[in-house]
């Protein structure tokens, strides 16, 4: 071993019987800058791969004991050492020695007597392609643990969001209700809210711009204004809960005007139920929302507004329906209706999800919500999910 290594310096393990063959080989690589030690057979060089690693091998097939295919084959069964590069430096030249070596797993078969400069290149190329495949390994290393972290981190705040969103649900006598919820990621960009002022129920479904972390923090966002909106400054009514929500994101983000650097926002539908006189009050940027009544799929658009800066900004408008006995309401995010699927790969449309509410309308809410997710999952089959999904489903009486 050359006790002035450098830390950078190649090494090679030379595998030969022949003590002449090691003394030229380990002196013309040596004098070329590059670390060498030697084994005199098969078993010799097994153990010195247990105690430390090399660049390169180069393996002589004819030796006492165990030859070097045997010895190729054990280097590349070890997980430990697989990924060493054997080049076989012999002087058997036929076809089938040749093959026979590649099959045991040797980048290159040199015949003896070597060209000292083929050799070198030969060398030279196996060790770098060597450190670059050892210098991926420690990047992939590296970008696994903060994969890692990254994940676990995302995966905390995904608790935190589903603790909110659970702790919407808790407001008293809330309508039966189904939510599907399936985050595209581990955090979700759509979100739902419920809220209680007196006899009036409050429910709304939101869908903001883009998913995973940066939909997460705008969902986050959203729930915050919503509650200031409607708990602090006590504005109860859907289209005005909507401009004023759209009037805080805008302030937020610092959207002043087309030149605004965050162009993100959301959209959403707003009801008011009010379980005195049984009346909704229906407000939508850009989501609609379906009622079902006797045994029909009606449908109330909402304004073509986002809320967020838009270049045409006008107040919302609101929908006011005097409900009946058993009508069942749907707000509802396009994650659903755009997910992409079935035999022809295409969108799932509005047309086909207003069949699937009519056709379960009369089952259960829980029910329905599980032939929902069932008919999303065969459409989806194997493809990627393309958007947060969010379908909220009311029965009012």
């Amino acid at each position: 071993m050359n006790p002035g290594k450098n830390i950078n310096q190649p090494s090679v393990l030379i595998v030969d019987d022949n003590i002449k063959n090691i003394e030229v080989l380990g002196k013309f690589l040596q004098d070329e800058g590059i670390s060498v030690e030697f084994a005199l057979d098969g078993a010799t060089a097994l153990g010195w791969l247990e105690k430390k690693s090399f660049d390169l091998i180069l393996l002589d097939i004819m030796m006492p004991g165990m030859d070097g295919y045997e010895v190729c084959s054990g280097i590349k069964k070890n997980p430990l050492t697989c990924e060493i590069p054997v080049i076989f430096l012999t002087a058997k030249t036929d076809p089938e020695s040749i093959v026979k070596g590649f099959d045991c797993g040797a980048v290159d078969y040199v015949t003896k007597p070597f060209i000292h400069k083929e050799l070198l290149a030969r060398v030279n190329s196996q060790i770098q392609i060597k450190k670059a495949k050892d210098e991926i390994q420690q990047y992939l290393a590296v970008i696994e643990a903060k994969n890692k972290d990254i994940t676990a981190s995302i995966t905390y705040a995904r608790n935190i969001q589903k603790a909110i969103l659970n702790k919407l649900q808790t407001v008293k006598q809330l309508p039966e209700h189904f939510i599907l919820f399936l985050p595209k990621d581990i955090v979700s960009g759509d979100f739902y809210w419920f809220n209680r002022i007196d006899n009036k129920i409050l429910v709304g479904v939101f869908d903001c711009t883009g998913h995973g972390v940066p939909g997460a923090f705008m969902s986050m966002l959203g729930i915050a204004l919503l509650n200031e909106t409607v708990i602090r400054e006590e504005i109860v009514e859907p289209h005005l809960i909507l401009h004023r929500l759209r009037e805080k994101i805008i302030e937020a983000l610092g959207q002043k005007g087309i030149s605004a650097e965050v162009r993100d926002g959301m959209d959403g539908s707003m009801i008011s139920y009010d379980m005195k006189n049984k009346t909704l009050i229906y407000s939508g940027a850009f989501n609609p929302m379906y009622m079902i009544r006797d045994n029909k799929i009606i449908e109330f658009r909402g304004d073509r507004m986002p809320l967020s800066y838009h270049d045409k900004i006008s107040d919302f408008s609101c929908q006011e329906i005097k409900i009946k006995p058993n009508d069942l309401i749907y707000l509802f995010t396009d994650g659903y209706i755009d997910q992409f699927g079935g035999q022809k790969k295409k969108k799932f449309q509005r047309a086909q999800f207003r069949e699937v509410l009519l056709m379960n309308h009369k089952n259960p809410l829980a029910v329905q919500k599980q032939m929902l997710l069932d008919t999303c999952n065969n459409w989806k089959s194997n493809e990627e999910q393309v958007d947060d999904i969010t379908v909220l489903g009311l029965k009012l009486y």
